[in-house]
């Protein structure tokens, strides 16, 4: 476990490095703004490869698997922070992001397998390791000289090797059942639902993280204030999958997610009030954070033991990271006082989604020869 969760501070950290590090990369390789936004879109084509490619690679075994993952995201770091010439930087970039995508999908499946229906708060609190190396990598690279941001992917591949340590004891395969009553076009409705649910959610995170300093200016905010609160609205959601760990035992996941989302909405009609606004973005931090991971373990409770289902509904809420792209057309039609109007409107379609599969009942119910104790004692090794 403490492994993954070294594993997750990593890919958190890689998540949030490339920003920090542009001014390095362009006077380190004497490149254009557009060009470096080329690092960008290699590490997000590598990471949709691994995250679609999750599946079929953990057929070879849970520890080659996490032996790859790990491998290959240390190798794609060194390499970045090794590369003579643009082309091998790019390069290595896409092979961060494979291992990126492989640890992403992987390690979220080897925990929903541990801890089957009960894993609500040690996914939050993965989740939030996650969060923790989000806040920590750029903490780290702004400490450094403009041209040593190499030592963060440096560092970052370090990590990786320390994880890769604590895989010896790991066995076994994910558990696969044959299913002969599986109504494939209802599972198909139910999973085409999660997947509009997990895009709009990553949405709303997203147009918040890039939205909020621009909307607080726009209400007579100065910068910097504005760019802490934004800030702050980070370390709501980070610090929530910390805080509801404890107590995620005590509720399903379907009311984590049905109470968060009236957090997200509370948050977001808040926001159109000036003295509030900040407030409000917090509230939606707060209601955002839990949504992911426990959305996964909802995820599995209505569709247990459909292969890949993990991997291509985390796959289509990358696509969340587009939506912002709409809050920015929405504001040059009507100003950035409708910053907080799009989200939260985002935000309402993605409750009646939650409604909707809330109404419908699983259809299909777990295998009979793979009660939960079992798959646990299956995936235990592995984890």
């Amino acid at each position: 476990m403490l492994g993954m969760f070294v594993s997750f501070v990593v890919i958190g950290a890689l998540q949030a490095l490339y920003g920090p590090a542009v001014p390095g990369m362009q006077d380190r390789f004497g490149i254009s703004a557009g060009e470096v936004g080329l690092v960008l879109a290699m590490h997000f084509v590598g990471a949709l490869l691994g995250v679609l490619g999750t599946s079929r690679m953990r057929r070879w075994g849970n520890r080659a698997f996490l032996i790859i993952a790990l491998t290959a995201t240390a190798v794609g770091c060194l390499g970045f922070a090794m590369a003579p010439v643009w082309p091998a930087a790019l390069a290595a970039a896409f092979v961060v992001g494979l291992g990126f995508g492989w640890i992403d999908v992987g390690v979220n499946e080897l925990f929903i397998e541990y801890y089957g229906s009960n894993g609500t708060g040690m996914l939050n609190l993965l989740h939030g390791v996650f969060g923790a190396g989000a806040v920590l990598g750029p903490l780290f690279i702004g400490a450094l000289p403009r041209q040593m941001y190499v030592w963060s992917f440096v560092v970052c591949a370090a990590l990786c090797l320390i994880a890769l340590l604590t895989v010896r004891g790991v066995s076994g395969r994910p558990v696969r059942h044959t299913r002969q009553d599986v109504r494939w076009a209802a599972v198909g409705r139910m999973t085409a639902l999660f997947m509009i649910f997990f895009v709009l959610h990553v949405g709303v995170e997203s147009g918040v993280g890039g939205w909020e300093t621009s909307h607080l200016v726009s209400l007579g905010w100065a910068a910097g204030p504005a760019a802490m609160a934004t800030s702050a609205f980070w370390l709501a959601l980070t610090g929530i999958r910390f805080a509801i760990s404890p107590i995620a035992r005590f509720f399903t996941a379907q009311q984590i997610v049905l109470a968060s989302l009236v957090l997200v909405m509370v948050g977001t009609v808040l926001a159109h009030w000036n003295p509030a606004a900040p407030v409000g973005y917090i509230l939606t931090g707060i209601g955002v954070g839990p949504l992911f991971p426990t959305g996964l373990i909802w995820l599995t409770e209505k569709l247990p033991g459909v292969p890949g289902v993990t991997s291509y509904v985390i796959a289509m809420s990358m696509l969340g990271g587009v939506l912002p792209s709409l809050v920015g057309g929405a504001v040059e039609q009507w100003g950035p006082g409708v910053i907080p109007t799009t989200i939260a409107a985002m935000g309402a379609v993605c409750v009646l989604v939650a409604l909707v599969i809330r109404s419908l009942a699983s259809p299909l119910r777990a295998p009979h020869d793979a009660p939960a104790n079992r798959v646990s004692g299956a995936a235990k090794g592995a984890t």
